[in-house]
Protein backbone atom coordinates (compact mmCIF):
# COMPACT_ATOMS: atom_id res chain seq x y z
CA UNK A 1 0.00 0.00 0.00
CA UNK A 2 2.86 2.49 0.67
CA UNK A 3 3.79 1.80 -3.06
CA UNK A 4 1.03 2.98 -4.24
CA UNK A 5 0.28 6.30 -2.48
CA UNK A 6 3.48 7.78 -4.57
CA UNK A 7 2.20 6.39 -7.75
CA UNK A 8 -1.50 7.80 -7.00
CA UNK A 9 0.16 11.38 -5.79
CA UNK A 10 2.07 11.22 -9.60
CA UNK A 11 -1.38 10.64 -11.04
CA UNK A 12 -3.25 12.96 -9.41
CA UNK A 13 0.02 15.66 -9.93
CA UNK A 14 -0.23 14.65 -13.80
CA UNK A 15 -4.11 15.27 -14.01
CA UNK A 16 -3.90 18.45 -12.15
CA UNK A 17 -1.15 19.74 -14.63
CA UNK A 18 -3.40 18.59 -17.84
CA UNK A 19 -6.36 19.93 -16.36
CA UNK A 20 -4.73 23.50 -16.11
CA UNK A 21 -3.13 23.39 -19.30
CA UNK A 22 -6.51 22.50 -21.12
CA UNK A 23 -7.89 25.63 -19.18
CA UNK A 24 -4.61 27.68 -20.04
CA UNK A 25 -4.52 26.77 -24.25
CA UNK A 26 -6.94 28.89 -25.47
CA UNK A 27 -5.11 32.01 -23.56
CA UNK A 28 -2.13 31.20 -24.69
CA UNK A 29 -2.82 31.18 -28.43
CA UNK A 30 -0.87 33.77 -30.24
CA UNK A 31 -3.20 36.50 -32.05
CA UNK A 32 -1.71 39.02 -34.46
CA UNK A 33 -3.61 42.35 -34.31
CA UNK A 34 -3.96 44.36 -37.73
CA UNK A 35 -0.57 46.33 -38.46
CA UNK A 36 -0.88 49.74 -37.52
CA UNK A 37 -0.40 50.75 -41.57
CA UNK A 38 -3.24 48.92 -42.34
CA UNK A 39 -5.83 51.20 -40.02
CA UNK A 40 -4.18 54.67 -40.94
CA UNK A 41 -5.62 56.15 -44.03
CA UNK A 42 -3.72 56.79 -47.30
CA UNK A 43 -2.32 59.78 -47.60
CA UNK A 44 -1.53 60.88 -50.90
CA UNK A 45 -0.71 63.58 -53.84
CA UNK A 46 -2.44 64.59 -56.86
CA UNK A 47 -1.07 66.60 -58.97
CA UNK A 48 -1.70 67.35 -63.11
CA UNK A 49 -4.71 68.95 -64.41
CA UNK A 50 -7.24 68.26 -61.05
CA UNK A 51 -8.86 71.20 -60.09
CA UNK A 52 -7.15 71.54 -56.49
CA UNK A 53 -3.65 69.78 -56.39
CA UNK A 54 -2.61 69.03 -53.31
CA UNK A 55 -1.71 66.35 -50.44
CA UNK A 56 -4.75 64.17 -48.90
CA UNK A 57 -5.68 61.94 -46.49
CA UNK A 58 -8.05 59.49 -47.65
CA UNK A 59 -10.22 56.50 -46.20
CA UNK A 60 -8.59 53.09 -45.72
CA UNK A 61 -9.31 51.40 -48.84
CA UNK A 62 -9.54 54.46 -50.99
CA UNK A 63 -9.19 54.41 -55.00
CA UNK A 64 -8.09 56.63 -57.47
CA UNK A 65 -11.41 57.99 -58.25
CA UNK A 66 -11.84 59.03 -54.44
CA UNK A 67 -8.51 60.93 -54.91
CA UNK A 68 -9.35 62.38 -57.60
CA UNK A 69 -12.86 63.41 -55.82
CA UNK A 70 -10.80 64.92 -53.03
CA UNK A 71 -8.84 67.00 -55.52
CA UNK A 72 -11.86 68.64 -56.41
CA UNK A 73 -12.28 66.32 -59.35
CA UNK A 74 -10.53 67.13 -63.28
CA UNK A 75 -10.21 70.11 -64.92
CA UNK A 76 -11.96 70.23 -68.36
CA UNK A 77 -8.46 69.41 -69.74
CA UNK A 78 -8.25 66.65 -67.75
CA UNK A 79 -7.82 63.20 -69.56
CA UNK A 80 -10.04 61.18 -67.16
CA UNK A 81 -10.14 58.12 -69.84
CA UNK A 82 -6.11 57.75 -69.06
CA UNK A 83 -7.07 56.61 -65.61
CA UNK A 84 -8.36 53.49 -63.78
CA UNK A 85 -10.36 55.10 -61.30
CA UNK A 86 -11.02 51.33 -59.58
CA UNK A 87 -7.37 50.67 -58.91
CA UNK A 88 -6.62 51.30 -55.42
CA UNK A 89 -4.62 53.97 -53.77
CA UNK A 90 -1.64 52.97 -51.32
CA UNK A 91 0.00 55.58 -48.80
CA UNK A 92 2.77 57.65 -49.74
CA UNK A 93 1.43 57.28 -53.54
CA UNK A 94 1.58 60.16 -56.00
CA UNK A 95 -0.85 60.49 -58.86
CA UNK A 96 -0.95 62.34 -61.23
CA UNK A 97 -3.82 63.56 -63.67
CA UNK A 98 -2.93 63.58 -67.38
CA UNK A 99 -4.12 66.50 -69.72
CA UNK A 100 -5.64 65.39 -72.55
CA UNK A 101 -2.52 64.66 -75.34
CA UNK A 102 -0.39 65.17 -72.85
CA UNK A 103 2.38 61.76 -73.00
CA UNK A 104 2.70 61.13 -69.32
CA UNK A 105 5.37 58.18 -68.19
CA UNK A 106 2.66 56.67 -66.30
CA UNK A 107 -0.61 58.06 -65.31
CA UNK A 108 -2.09 57.48 -62.13
CA UNK A 109 -4.53 54.47 -62.63
CA UNK A 110 -3.02 52.82 -65.68
CA UNK A 111 -1.48 49.90 -64.04
CA UNK A 112 2.31 48.92 -63.99
CA UNK A 113 3.71 45.64 -65.04
CA UNK A 114 3.08 43.41 -62.05
CA UNK A 115 5.59 42.31 -59.66
CA UNK A 116 6.01 38.32 -59.34
CA UNK A 117 6.28 37.88 -56.02
CA UNK A 118 8.47 34.44 -56.37
CA UNK A 119 10.87 35.66 -58.64
CA UNK A 120 11.20 39.01 -57.82
CA UNK A 121 14.26 40.36 -56.29
CA UNK A 122 13.37 42.58 -52.78
CA UNK A 123 14.32 45.44 -54.72
CA UNK A 124 12.37 45.14 -57.68
CA UNK A 125 9.52 44.23 -54.79
CA UNK A 126 10.37 47.28 -53.31
CA UNK A 127 8.70 49.32 -56.08
CA UNK A 128 5.57 48.32 -54.98
CA UNK A 129 3.76 50.92 -53.58
CA UNK A 130 2.91 49.88 -49.57
CA UNK A 131 5.94 47.63 -49.53
CA UNK A 132 9.08 48.64 -48.13
CA UNK A 133 12.88 46.98 -47.11
CA UNK A 134 11.44 44.90 -44.38
CA UNK A 135 8.35 43.52 -45.88
CA UNK A 136 9.91 42.83 -49.28
CA UNK A 137 13.01 41.07 -47.23
CA UNK A 138 9.76 39.35 -45.19
CA UNK A 139 8.18 38.04 -48.92
CA UNK A 140 11.49 36.54 -49.87
CA UNK A 141 11.71 34.83 -46.87
CA UNK A 142 8.02 33.42 -46.94
CA UNK A 143 8.59 31.66 -50.45
CA UNK A 144 7.30 30.15 -52.55
CA UNK A 145 3.37 31.28 -52.87
CA UNK A 146 0.87 29.43 -55.09
CA UNK A 147 -1.70 31.96 -54.68
CA UNK A 148 -1.73 35.59 -53.45
CA UNK A 149 -3.79 34.34 -51.18
CA UNK A 150 -1.04 32.78 -49.03
CA UNK A 151 0.84 36.57 -48.54
CA UNK A 152 -1.77 36.83 -45.28
CA UNK A 153 1.03 34.35 -43.97
CA UNK A 154 3.52 36.42 -43.80
CA UNK A 155 3.76 38.91 -40.88
CA UNK A 156 2.61 42.47 -41.76
CA UNK A 157 0.50 41.25 -44.53
CA UNK A 158 -3.45 41.30 -43.89
CA UNK A 159 -6.51 40.63 -45.68
CA UNK A 160 -6.64 44.59 -46.17
CA UNK A 161 -2.93 45.09 -47.22
CA UNK A 162 -3.16 41.98 -49.19
CA UNK A 163 -6.39 43.36 -51.48
CA UNK A 164 -4.42 47.10 -52.16
CA UNK A 165 -1.20 45.06 -53.01
CA UNK A 166 -3.04 42.62 -55.12
CA UNK A 167 -3.64 44.73 -58.12
CA UNK A 168 0.54 45.39 -58.23
CA UNK A 169 1.51 41.50 -58.11
CA UNK A 170 1.40 37.93 -59.54
CA UNK A 171 2.51 34.60 -57.90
Amino acid sequence: MARLQPVALVLYLALVLALGIARLEPHLTVRFSPVASEQEPPVVAVTGAVRRPGVYALEPGARVADALAAAGGGTPEADLDALDLALPIADGESLRVPARGEAAARAPGVPRPRVSVNRASAEELESVPGIGPALARRIVAWRPFRTLDELVRVPGIGPRTLERLRPYLTP
